[in-house]
């Protein structure tokens, strides 16, 4: 019942809402960015995110290419560390970026900022990345991942011959339409995939990876763990990553959330929980007990598919943080 609960609206137009959205190019990029808030002037007002319900964000819009943040997005510190910990772990803002392959993509950075001397707002090897998501006509994929220390990866859609950027593309896959006829935001496909180092090949893998993939729009309800602050139902685009050619073959599952107002709003990962080649089942039974310990996500419902799944991983960015400078909104900080 209570996971059950994430789904549930507040306010109740938001089911239909949810039903109305079509899928299109501009509607993916305005789930992929955070938006501003601005004053009755039209200027934006720092320190301010659209889900903080101040009366001075009189309108909102997507954050602009170049465009300093005025605020960001952290995930939620432990129940036992909130004291010390109050800003999270980890920070993760969503913000366009104008390239010459590729035209606009958008960045979505992970930002460490506890432990080992590590701070927000500064990168550093070993511990910070973020995924890069290509929008191209009918499909929006991430074409390129750096996180913990693996180094600047490429994610490559089935191709034959010299690696070019069109196969990108259609990778790790996000969303897939038809942008000749309008379809609510909603299907599935299956992604054919590899990774590959940044600048360390040439040509195209010899083996893709089959990832069914399946994408919808629904009402979910953040905040929803203790301590996190008031609850907060939004509109958003769930894509799910199955890795396995089918839901009953996949031996894991990573979903992103991403919302209009937040851009990327939450991730999950989940494990089979007889075991995988990665691991047993007895270390998946130990990192899902050891995640529930944490207190970090509310319980979502367990992704669709053949064998049991467990939640071992999750983050979700709904705790708004000033900019360093008010006056003069915090760089974002720009894919290598």
């Amino acid at each position: 019942m209570a996971a059950a609960l994430l789904f549930c609206t507040v306010p109740s137009l938001v089911p239909h809402a949810t039903a109305q959205i079509v899928a299109t190019q501009d509607t993916l990029r305005d789930f992929l960015v955070q938006n501003v808030c601005l004053g009755a002037g039209g200027a934006i007002l720092p320190g301010v995110a659209p889900i903080d319900g101040d009366r001075r964000c009189a309108a909102e819009r997507d954050l602009r290419p170049g465009e300093r943040l005025p605020y960001h997005k952290h995930d939620h510190s432990s129940p036992d560390q909130r004291a010390i910990m109050p800003s999270g772990y980890q920070r993760h803002d969503s913000f366009p970026v104008e390239t010459a392959g590729f035209g606009t993509v958008v960045e979505h950075s992970f930002d460490f900022g506890v432990g080992d001397g590590r701070r927000f707002g500064v990168f550093e090897t070993g511990s910070d990345g973020g995924d890069i998501a290509v929008l191209s006509p009918g499909i929006v994929s991430i074409g390129a991942t750096e996180a913990g220390g693996g180094g600047f990866g490429l994610w490559v859609g089935e191709c034959r011959g010299p690696l070019t950027a069109t196969a990108l593309t259609r990778s790790w896959i996000i969303v897939e339409y038809d942008p000749a006829r309008p379809t609510p935001l909603e299907g599935e496909t299956i992604a054919r995939l590899n990774g590959v180092t940044a600048g360390g090949q040439s040509t195209c893998p010899t083996r893709f990876n089959p990832a069914y993939t399946s994408w919808r729009v629904v009402p979910f309800r953040y905040r929803a763990a203790p301590g996190q602050g008031t609850p907060i139902t939004l509109a958003t685009l769930v894509s799910e990553h199955y890795g396995g050619k089918s839901r009953a073959t996949a031996d894991h599952v990573e979903r992103f959330y991403f919302t209009r107002e937040l851009g990327g709003t939450r991730w999950e990962r989940w494990e089979i929980a007889s075991g995988n080649p990665r691991f047993s089942a007895a270390k998946v039974a130990e990192m899902a007990a050891g995640f529930a310990a944490t207190g970090r996500c509310s319980a979502p419902e367990m992704p669709d598919g053949g064998a049991p799944l467990v939640l071992v991983d999750c983050r979700e960015w709904t705790r708004i943080e000033p900019p360093a400078d008010p006056a003069f909104f915090a760089a974002p900080t720009q894919p290598k």
